[in-house]
């Protein structure tokens, strides 16, 4: 409800004043002083003279809180701008309000939660106010409003006109001033982007071409261009939120190229340190190599107090076991004979027994690993089974007893008999000293093959002579028998396929043994 003063009404009209009090009996103070801030902000938005004038209203007994305000507007045709304004606000804020509105002597007021009600004010206020100004107001108040006046408010406008009996050609000079420069919204909003895109490149040059948030004075400004446009925040808030978004946008970019920056610094710092850790480890492991080097410099295995100082030096560098011994298998391969297998065999105490020369024992070490690996039952090999044997463990077998024998032993050494012989097995088995024979001059009376036992172990014996064949023999005990044709396959079926493309050099083929046992 509203409540209407008549008094004598002038032709000179003075300021007008609004009164705003926040009288919503389930707010307390607190609260009302809240509400009433909501209000305080929009209205000096208006801005629509510099001598328009808000005053706080306190409350006398909590004089730290206010609950109202006091505007004095010197044009009178401005307080239905101002009216229709707080009306948007109650139309987001739910609170009871009083309004008390007066012009000269008139006076009205209403109490109300209600925007619409509020709205209901506007024609009593037009009584007040002289023709020109009633038109005036009403079309600045739809100028403001939506930023354009639609048709039907262009309807309304002339026929207030008619009804005030104002001449036409000034309407229309009212009407496009209250318009101003842009006679429409889009055109209105259009010039506000350019505006609000121009003060952005500015802002962009200031700040070397990189978007940066605009300050509190400029968005201050812009609200008065806004304002001055007849633009509402609703109209310009998407303009806003775009740029938000762009400044957003920026800001998650920096923000990733930095976590980028941050993550690849710190790469790049555990790769350094990993570097170094690698070179650390890579110079202690080298340190281990010398030092095991040294070790075995004299004996195929370390003593026991070097082992120990070995072990001591590995948990001083924090080397990995599994790389030690890496490092131990490749230092005693350099220095005694690699042993490699891919039959999972083990040759080092075939290496061993060949450094200590004790060449009957590494015969029938020989003979265990080959049966070891062909022969479940450990029988002689029959057939072609021998021809199963991986190249990489017959090259292993051939190079310890080439090395270790000076060239003078192994299957190459045999297989240059075998050569020599022009592929007869007769004269293949007499050249190794496998089968001797008696006669008169070249005419050979009597020949038989050597038994095992018979067989010389060193290195006086026959060019080929070790390692022999025992794993194809089924008699030891009595001649040393090999057959024809497993000779024949072994050589060109397997010896040519493995060994045939390796020299055998017995001048390279030197021992290091330091203090070789005799």
């Amino acid at each position: 409800m509203y409540q209407l003063g008549v008094f004598i009404r002038v032709d000179t009209v003075k300021p007008a004043s609004i009164v705003l009090q926040i009288v919503d009996p389930e707010l307390d103070e607190a609260d009302k002083d809240h509400t009433l801030q909501l209000f305080w902000d929009d209205l000096t938005q208006l801005d629509l003279t510099s001598q328009t004038r808000i005053a706080p209203l306190i409350n006398q007994q909590e004089i730290q809180y206010r609950h109202g305000l006091q505007a004095t507007i010197p044009d009178p045709e401005r307080v239905s701008t101002w009216i229709k304004k707080v009306s948007d606000r109650l139309t987001e804020t739910s609170a009871e309000i009083r309004l008390t509105c007066t012009i000269d002597r008139m006076r009205v007021q209403t109490q109300t939660d209600s925007a619409e009600e509020l709205l209901g004010l506007l024609p009593a206020i037009e009584t007040f106010l002289p023709a020109k100004q009633i038109f005036q107001a009403r079309a600045e108040t739809y100028a403001f409003r939506g930023g354009e006046i639609s048709p039907v408010e262009q309807a309304n406008l002339e026929l207030l006109r008619h009804r005030l009996n104002l001449d036409a050609d000034w309407a229309e000079t009212v009407v496009a001033q209250a318009l101003g420069p842009y006679v429409n919204r889009s055109a209105k909003l259009e010039r506000y982007r350019e505006i609000f895109n121009a003060e952005l490149e500015r802002q962009s040059a200031k700040s070397e071409g990189q978007l940066s948030p605009l300050s509190d004075e400029t968005w201050a400004e812009l609200r008065r261009l806004s304002q001055a446009l007849g633009l509402s925040y609703k109209d310009v808030e998407p303009i806003h939120e775009d740029y938000i978004t762009r400044i957003q946008a920026k800001a998650t970019h920096l923000q990733r190229q930095e976590e980028v920056t941050r993550l690849q610094a710190e790469t790049q710092l555990q790769e350094e340190e990993a570097q170094q850790q690698a070179a650390k480890q890579q110079n202690y492991a080298e340190q281990y190599r010398q030092e095991f080097a040294g070790a075995i410099a004299n004996s195929m295995y370390p003593s026991d107090f070097d082992r120990g100082r070995l072990e001591q030096a590995r948990r001083d560098w924090n080397l990995d076991p599994e790389w030690v011994r890496a490092i131990e298998r490749e230092v005693t391969d350099e220095k005694y004979g690699p042993i490699d297998s891919a039959m999972e065999l083990d040759y080092s105490r075939l290496r061993q027994l060949l450094w200590l020369t004790q060449w009957e024992a590494a015969d029938q070490e020989t003979e265990r690993l080959i049966l070891n690996a062909l022969s479940r039952d450990m029988r002689a090999l029959e057939g072609n089974t021998i021809l199963k044997l991986n190249c990489v463990d017959l090259q292993t077998l051939d190079a310890l007893w080439t090395r270790y024998s000076r060239g003078r032993f192994g299957f190459r050494a045999q297989h240059q008999i075998y050569m020599q012989c022009e592929g007869r097995a007769d004269d293949f088995l007499a050249g190794v000293g496998w089968r001797e024979s008696f006669g008169i001059g070249t005419v050979n009376l009597r020949s038989w093959r050597t038994s095992y036992r018979d067989l010389q172990f060193n290195l006086e014996a026959p060019a080929g002579h070790l390692p022999t064949w025992r794993w194809g023999s089924d008699a030891l005990e009595g001649d040393y028998t090999v057959n024809d044709e497993v000779i024949h396959n072994f050589f060109h079926d397997l010896v040519e396929k493995c060994l045939s493309g390796l020299k055998m050099n017995a001048t390279s083929s030197t021992v290091d043994r330091g203090n070789e046992p005799t």
